[in-house]
């Protein structure tokens, strides 16, 4: 089935491959001009899945890199807008949870978020909301595609999202401030300071984010994307010890979301029903780092995570702007979320010319507390023992096998394993392979959630099993380099089925039908993606195109085909002018026409869901002034001036059916300031 799918997808797409077969001839055709001193290269050093440290080009799994350059030029302050660039991500945006995405077609709870390894929580309709996730401090951010549930268990069934924060660094003194202002009323503010000397170092980061709204009618109270106002607060502590870090981490988040609603205008009064949403994240982490002999290493990190959301509804007087609490307890809610985990590692990197291992621990314990929870408290835990092998058979051929024990409080987890591959037909040529098995418990709201209201019926079902996937990814990378010059070429097919998926469906009938949970569908995603990137002294190009198909069982209801593709194109591109310092850059992303067949629970009926193509266009220039202290960035976002799509959604348990799909916020243009004061 994976040959043909593989054939099926590289006959719809000949073209394709033609095109970027002439644009590597082209590209090559023009790397002959004299070579210049400086030497580029496209290697970078990534961590996740990781023994150690190590380069790209070197890892046998495939990460994908975007880093802190690519975020300023980008005008990227929260995670959700700079994924949004990338091939395989779909993001989908909701005006009140947040954004959420899609990664090879898998989303929701199968997609793990870590900040420098450790797990986000709270996930609302069970999608971390990517627009919560700040990237003031962040060095970089890594992300690996398919099952990732041997290196960090469950929720990782179908990729990991590494975000790597900044580190001071021994010896160094850092004082930042930095604004950013957008013309559809964003306005931020952060700072950081840090200290170091040879022994100790101490980094505080601190940040507001404000956006007042944004609607189509700038008069109306009622917002389309709903006004928030963001709090940010790290605290970073550390030591430094013989071949490695003692560190603390403080993480700080809190967010208030209002939703206006309408004016009810007569005689007698001037009212409108508003509604309050606050999110409180506190995170702590203990990390220990240490190197022996330059062979072996281990990594220890343990940390605790706490996550409340509430809401609450006031009626509030237009005339004279008092404000009076709701009596119904349906319109109040309270949920609190509390996690413990700790992960450690030991690797021996070199332990014979042919072999290198890594053995480790992980245990997970989360909480919750709420109203709406059956019981009002519950938790569950997992406890983990996993190890992995690199072996090098020949000397061009490496080999990873690996696997995950998992004792789980509530479910009887499979063996979980992972075989990755890596061969090096020469210095320029190399080929990946892997296979990889998920696991995914269901989440605690899954099994014990009790929403009901005069509006909704929404039920837990501690009776579900647990998800299971296999996915196989197979790829290969060409690199050409001259000096000056370099061209990077990858081609990837990958295959995704996750069995027993979770959903909402409608059980009963009449106006007493709820909706409860229950494994009701497997899903499938196949897809191919392919990418070239070139660059010189003055500028870099990179050309994207991946094509994704996706079923699940409601399309046996489709008389024509058993998966609805789509396509994805992204051009990023950047020119640097030497002599005066300036960057011009451009990123360019089209989603193609995205088909799913889903449950539409007011009419109890199978319907077809879609949305239209559209692109995302933004540009920007970057300049340093004052030996590089201060750093502008001025842009475009949204040049097409893109708003609502066409689109066809069915309706569910927390919606009705609608026409169009709220993608962006129009056209508008942005100034962000870095500023180094020492």
């Amino acid at each position: 089935m994976i040959l043909s799918t593989t054939y099926h997808l590289l006959q719809r797409n000949t073209t394709i491959l033609v095109v970027f077969v002439l644009l590597c001839n082209g590209l090559l055709a023009q790397a002959q001009p004299e070579a210049k001193p400086k030497v580029l290269d496209l290697d970078e050093v990534v961590v996740t899945g990781q023994y150690e440290a190590n380069s790209l080009n070197k890892s046998v799994l495939k990460v994908k890199v975007i880093d802190a350059k690519r975020i300023q030029a980008q005008g990227a302050f929260n995670l959700q807008q700079v994924l949004g660039n990338e091939l395989n991500i779909r993001i989908m945006q909701d005006p009140v949870l947040g954004s959420s995405m899609q990664l090879q077609g898998v989303g929701g709870n199968n997609i793990k978020v870590l900040i420098d390894g450790v797990p986000v929580i709270g996930r609302e309709n069970g999608s971390i909301d990517l627009s919560q996730i700040n990237l003031q401090n962040v060095e970089r951010i890594e992300f690996v595609e398919g099952p990732m549930s041997v290196n960090f268990g469950t929720d990782a069934l179908g990729g990991v999202i590494n975000i790597i924060t900044k580190k001071q660094k021994q010896n160094t003194n850092t004082a930042k401030i930095g604004t950013y202002a957008e013309s559809i009323g964003q306005y931020n503010l952060d700072g950081s300071f840090g200290l170091a000397n040879s022994k100790y170092s101490v980094q505080t980061n601190i940040g507001r984010n404000y956006f007042k709204g944004y609607s189509e009618d700038p008069e109306s109270r009622v917002k389309l994307w709903k006004p928030r106002t963001q709090y940010t607060a790290d605290l970073s502590l550390q030591k430094f010890i013989e071949h490695g870090s003692i560190r603390w981490s403080n993480q700080f988040f809190h967010e208030k979301i209002t939703d206006r609603g309408a004016p009810n205008v007569d005689w007698t009064q001037a009212s409108a029903m508003d509604r309050y949403y606050f999110t409180t994240r506190l995170n702590t982490a203990f990390f220990y780092e240490r190197k022996f002999d330059g062979k072996r290493n281990i990594n220890v990190l343990a940390s605790y995570n706490y996550y409340q959301r509430r809401y609450n509804t006031y009626i509030k007087d237009l005339v004279g702007l008092t404000e009076q609490l709701v009596p119904s307890a349906f319109e109040h809610d309270t949920n609190w979320f509390h996690q413990v985990m700790s992960r450690g590692t030991y690797a021996n990197v070199a332990f014979s010319q042919k072999m290198s291992y890594q053995m480790g621990y992980e245990f997970n314990h989360e909480f919750v507390v709420g109203t709406r929870i059956e019981g009002e408290k519950q938790n569950m835990g997992d406890y983990n023992f996993f190890a992995s092998s690199e072996l090098k058979p020949l000397k061009h051929f490496l080999v990873r096998p690996a696997f995950r024990v998992i004792y789980h409080t509530k479910y009887k987890a499979p063996f979980v394993p992972s075989i990755n591959l890596k061969y090096d037909l020469t210095e320029d040529i190399s080929f990946r392979g892997s296979y990889s098995r998920g696991f995914r418990a269901p989440s605690l709201k899954e099994l014990y959630l009790q929403f009901v209201d005069a509006s909704h019926n929404l039920k837990g079902n501690p009776n579900l099993t647990a998800e299971t996937s296999d996915n196989i990814i197979v790829g290969g990378t060409y690199n050409y380099k001259i000096e000056s010059r370099v061209f990077r070429f990858e081609p990837t097919v990958f295959y995704n089925h996750i069995h027993n998926m979770i959903d909402l469906a409608r059980v009963g009938t009449g106006t007493n039908a709820a909706f409860q949970y229950i494994n009701v569908n497997t899903f499938t995603s196949i897809g191919m993606a392919i990418t070239a990137e070139y660059r010189t002294i003055p500028y870099q190009v990179s050309l994207g195109y991946s094509y994704t198909g996706r079923q699940n069982q409601l399309t046996g209801y489709s008389q024509t085909s058993d998966f609805y593709y789509s396509n994805e194109w992204r051009l990023n591109a950047t020119y640097n002018f030497e002599k005066s310092g300036y960057s011009l850059n451009l990123f360019c992303k089209l989603n193609g026409k995205l088909q799913m067949y889903q449950y539409d629970y007011l009419k109890n009926e199978v319907a077809l869901n879609f949305i239209d193509p559209y692109a995302l266009v933004d540009a920007s220039i970057g300049k340093s002034f004052l030996n590089k202290k201060l750093a502008i960035n001025i842009g475009v976002k949204n040049l097409l001036n893109v708003v609502n799509v066409n689109a066809s959604f069915s309706s569910g348990p927390h919606s009705t059916s609608s026409s169009s799909a709220s993608t962006a916020m129009g056209r508008s243009v942005f100034i962000g300031l870095k500023y180094n004061l020492i």
